[in-house]
């Protein structure tokens, strides 16, 4: 997986790895706590090294409604003791696996744990926000700013950024994007509608 991003655990993480990806986890010298996924993209031997390795897991028929995917987030998400979910290298090389994981927020069972989750790989870092106030801190490295409705969005405002809006309203998904930080944080607040936050960098 050509600049993967992996994390840096601390002991009392959770690492779930997903098919390929659980293996690359290894490699990496990242002990998981769980592997998920029809495992269609390795080899035998390769299935046979993560399973002399790795406890917990869970194999699955490559004929299944959820994708590899959403099946690990929803192992996280019935967590409700953790924090943070953090999915690693969710674009890949094709667009179609890429939409899957951004339209997860949309399913009923993950909507009230996407306050809890983030999409990183080496440019992007998405967040998601339901109706309210916020503040965010700018990421070192990341220059660019970009707000995603991913719905209609209702009175959106936007401060403490290079182009600043107040109270804006969009009756469709709209895409505001190439912003940056003025400062080291930003304000961000609406009444309704679901919004994404990219903070990005060209490199």
């Amino acid at each position: 997986m050509q600049n993967s991003v992996f994390p840096d655990p601390e002991p009392q993480d959770n690492i779930i790895g997903v098919d390929k990806g659980a293996l690359l986890c290894l490699e990496k010298g990242i002990s998981l706590t769980t592997a998920v996924g029809d495992f269609d993209s390795i080899t035998f031997n390769q299935k046979a090294r993560l399973k002399s390795i790795t406890k917990d897991i869970r194999e699955f028929d490559s004929k299944k409604d959820e994708t590899d995917a959403e099946i690990a987030l929803k192992i996280a998400v019935t967590d409700r003791d953790v924090e943070s979910i953090v999915i690693y290298n969710w674009t890949g090389g094709r667009i179609d696996h890429m939409l899957s994981v951004l339209y997860m927020v949309y399913q009923p069972k993950f909507l009230k744990a996407i306050d809890r989750i983030s999409l990183i790989n080496e440019t992007n870092t998405i967040r998601f926000y339901k109706p309210g106030d916020y503040t965010l801190l700018k990421e070192l490295g990341k220059e660019y700013l970009s707000f995603i409705g991913m719905t209609s969005l209702s009175k959106l405002t936007l401060k403490g950024v290079k182009y600043p809006i107040e109270n804006v309203s969009y009756t469709y998904p709209r895409a505001l994007i190439s912003n940056e930080f003025s400062e080291k944080q930003c304000q961000i607040c609406f009444n309704e509608g679901l919004l994404a936050v990219i903070q990005s960098s060209d490199k």
